[in-house]
């Protein structure tokens, strides 16, 4: 059995207690405030005192008593009065579910952030408890507004998601449309820092509320509603191990029988090596694609059937030109690069293929958005691409975009909340649902000193095309 570690700055966990913890996904089945606990604070600090645990609302303390680790003192702040130092806090709020909730607890949560300012050690954590409610008129994102929020004060760090099981919750009836089940919670981070390294600027779109739709009415009905799922992705094909990104085929065609039938189009605008295009033939559906690399586009056209109705184009997907050869389109999915992170230095993936000498980046083109150093002009660019897609939409038609929130020198940049944003003009959005991987490595970033994840859960975001 591991023993504690002297040196470890954090908690008093063993190694692989440490490990487990940095899973980014967790199945949510138990009040998780204990592990937290145990994992932002320790039962006895140097100066010979017991972690100091601030807990919003108070009722968390009064009805988890006996789950609690009785080796740390609790300080209820529903009182925002209140001196007492805090080494670590829990915030839940859950409740909130709508975004009139949200603005109404406005006040209340301005009170939270001021206490954990004035309260809260330097260099330690906060973690929230939220939820996006998704519904009949688009995606509510009360968890990423509250991140915004706080900021504004404290350093974002990495999210943990909980994942309730999706039998739990039915669809809402009369759908007029695609929603995800309301069935992960967020679990958000930051840090007490004294100079912070970013904030959040977007600004989120928020669903019209008793609103009657201009859109069509659907009545297709949508097996695919979970809002998060395991998928492990078959062994790569020699061919496509050229492409350093690839994404499954078989994920790809759960959200094409789900949102297509037959003989329907879709599209991927960024369409590498043919996963999505193949996909879509797979299905019986005919496929348009846009690749920038010539490389790629060869190894596509070589894996794809003589008789499939697959239209690809050599192209830049930035621009209009590339898309005047394609009919008004049903469907598009596609997974853009997660900004430059293939040229990170130093990242494990990209070691390996370099000593197996596998191309390591989308290509050498200044205009692969894989190049972009700038991450608003990445952000920028991609809103462009994306408007272009819906110029080609049908209206009603949907669109899912395959992507991570990613991090750079220790910074949290929220990629998939940002595209969300950008997006607001010409989408409404529907939410998203996690393709969670149970099938990686663990690394042990940050042991000892610092909360750092193993990313492990993807965000699929899925739009409508407004009217």
């Amino acid at each position: 059995m591991n023993a504690v570690d002297p040196k470890n700055r954090m908690n008093e966990l063993t190694s692989r207690e440490w490990l487990q913890f940095q899973k980014s996904w967790f199945v949510l089945e138990n009040f998780p405030l204990p592990d937290f606990i145990r994992f932002f604070t320790k039962s006895n600090y140097e100066n010979g005192h017991s972690g100091h645990v601030g807990v919003y609302p108070t009722e968390l303390i009064e009805r988890n008593q006996k789950e609690l680790p009785e080796d740390r003192s609790y300080i209820a702040i529903s009182n925002t009065d209140s001196k007492q130092a805090a080494d670590y806090v829990y915030i839940d709020l859950t409740d909130i579910n709508s975004r009139a909730k949200l603005f109404a607890a406005k006040t209340q949560i301005d009170g939270l952030i001021a206490w954990c300012r004035k309260n809260l050690g330097e260099q330690k954590y906060i973690t929230i408890a939220a939820q996006n409610i998704h519904g009949e008129n688009g995606s509510q994102p009360i968890a990423w507004e509250i991140t915004k929020w706080f900021s504004e004060f404290f350093a974002q760090k990495d999210e943990k998601i909980g994942c309730r099981a999706n039998s739990e919750e039915e669809q809402a009836e009369n759908q007029n449309g695609w929603a995800p089940r309301n069935t992960v919670t967020y679990f958000l981070h930051f840090r007490k820092e004294k100079e912070l390294p970013r904030q959040l600027t977007f600004e989120l779109p928020w669903p019209e509320e008793k609103t009657k739709s201009t859109l069509p009415k659907s009545t297709r009905a949508y097996d695919f509603t979970e809002n998060w799922y395991i998928h492990r992705p078959p062994r790569r094909e020699k061919g496509v191990l050229l492409h350093p990104a690839k994404f499954p085929e078989d994920l790809v065609e759960r959200y094409i029988q789900n949102f297509t039938s037959r003989g329907e189009w879709v599209l991927d605008p960024m369409a590498g090596t043919g996963s999505s295009l193949l996909a879509a033939a797979n299905c019986g559906r005919h496929a348009a694609g846009i690749e920038l690399n010539p490389e790629f586009v060869e190894i596509a056209k070589a894996r794809f059937a003589a008789n499939a109705q697959i239209a690809l184009v050599t192209g830049d997907a930035v621009e209009a030109k590339s898309y005047t050869e394609f009919p008004m389109l049903d469907y598009a999915i596609t997974s853009p690069p997660y900004w430059d992170m293939l040229r990170m230095r130093g990242a494990e993936t990209q070691q390996k293929r370099k000593a197996a000498g596998l191309q390591r980046w989308y290509s050498e083109d200044p205009n692969d958005a894989g190049n972009i150093a700038d991450y608003l002009e990445f952000i920028k660019l991609l809103a462009k691409i994306y408007h272009h897609v819906a110029l080609k939409l049908k209206p009603g038609g949907y669109f899912t975009i395959i992507v991570k929130n990613v991090k750079k020198k220790g910074v949290i940049y929220p990629l998939a909340w940002d595209i969300v944003a950008a997006l607001k003009e010409d989408y409404i959005y529907c939410g998203e649902q996690f393709w969670c991987q149970d099938d990686q490595r663990l690394s042990p970033f940050g042991y000892r000193y610092a909360w750092v994840s193993n990313t492990f859960h993807h965000y699929c975001l899925t739009f409508r095309r407004k009217g």
